[in-house]
């Protein structure tokens, strides 16, 4: 049953991995694009955390 158990969990990180790519990879391009336009992360919080 183990062996089973382990396949079991390496699958089901495996899809939450591929599910998360395209998100982290988005949260990266936004990022790129605050620091280009020479905005600090913890400006672009405060702005979207100020309403």
């Amino acid at each position: 049953m183990t062996p089973a158990l382990l396949i079991a969990r390496n699958c089901i990180i495996c899809w939450v991995n591929v599910w998360i790519a395209p998100i982290e990879c988005a949260f990266d391009v936004i990022e790129s694009e605050l620091a280009r336009r020479g905005i600090a992360p913890d400006e672009a919080f405060r702005l979207t955390h100020a309403a």
